[in-house]
């Protein structure tokens, strides 16, 4: 190491070297590897008739590997490395796919997962980690689908949007006949994740329960799972929610479920 070194500082014209440049390259490639961006999000993959009957839904992933126009040189080609895991936070799949420079990754999850999985993932937690310079398009991108509608958002790892006063709010929290709220959190910590959830109606009555998450893993439940006759407490009007910890790296979602349709309609916090 040291010779080569010597020879590099004697003879500069040696770094433009095939040689030296696939050496480079694959040092960097190394970096990103072991320091990517990493991303996280919340997936399901449950057909008709599955788990959860009536609330059938799949899921996409797009990443982009495009070239700003100030910084062309930037983008090259990369590779993300993809995890999915079960609610409990089990590891299901993992697997490493290449984006070709101004390309973009589209990924059906159910093809990722085992056979016998496939159509039986209640809730998960989908790690993306690019290995590659961030560049603003690397960000990934969900799609929640199904044979009647699509809604879509994007990832988040960390917190770095502040919590507004302290929580994570959900705002114009619905329940009737036809509209079910429903919450997915993602644990993105390596230890469990414990919250305090608190609904309040339109008069700014309030009920308390608790969420727990185990460590990579993930829970999609409606509010009616979460707080007793939720349509007789919020009467007519929208009420608002609240997740306490926002100390934790979580991801949270809410979904919209139109049970006459069999539709959602997704947003993150």
């Amino acid at each position: 190491m040291m010779v080569a070194h010597e020879l590099l500082r004697r003879y500069p014209r040696l770094r433009r070297t095939w040689p030296v440049e696939k050496a480079r390259g694959w040092r960097e490639q190394q970096a990103f590897r072991a320091h990517p961006r990493r991303m996280a999000s919340w997936y399901r993959d449950v057909g008709p008739g599955g788990a959860g009957a009536g609330h059938d839904m799949h899921t996409r992933v797009s990443i982009s590997n495009l070239e700003l126009p100030e910084a062309p040189q930037a983008c090259r080609p990369t590779s993300v490395y993809v995890t999915l895991f079960d609610a409990a936070g089990a590891e299901l799949a993992a697997r490493r796919f290449h984006i070709a420079r101004n390309g973009t990754l589209v990924l059906e999850l159910a093809d990722l997962l085992p056979a016998r999985r496939r159509g039986r993932v209640p809730s998960g937690q989908v790690r993306v980690d690019f290995e590659g310079p961030q560049l603003g398009s690397s960000r990934a991108y969900l799609h929640w689908y199904n044979g009647r509608s699509l809604t879509s958002s994007h990832e988040k790892f960390g917190l770095t949007i502040p919590a507004v006063g302290g929580y994570w709010t959900v705002p114009n929290v619905v329940h009737s006949e036809e509209y079910h709220t429903h919450l997915a959190v993602t644990n993105l910590d390596d230890k469990p994740y414990s919250s305090a959830i608190i609904l309040k109606d339109g008069a700014g009555r309030a009920r308390e329960t608790t969420l727990d998450v185990p460590p990579n893993g993930s829970r999609f439940v409606a509010l009616e799972d979460l707080f007793e006759d939720p349509a007789a407490f919020l009467g007519s009007q929208p009420g608002i929610l609240y997740f306490g910890n926002y100390a934790q790296p979580a991801m949270y979602y809410y979904f919209i479920a139109n049970d006459r349709l069999g539709t959602w309609r997704a947003q993150h916090l």
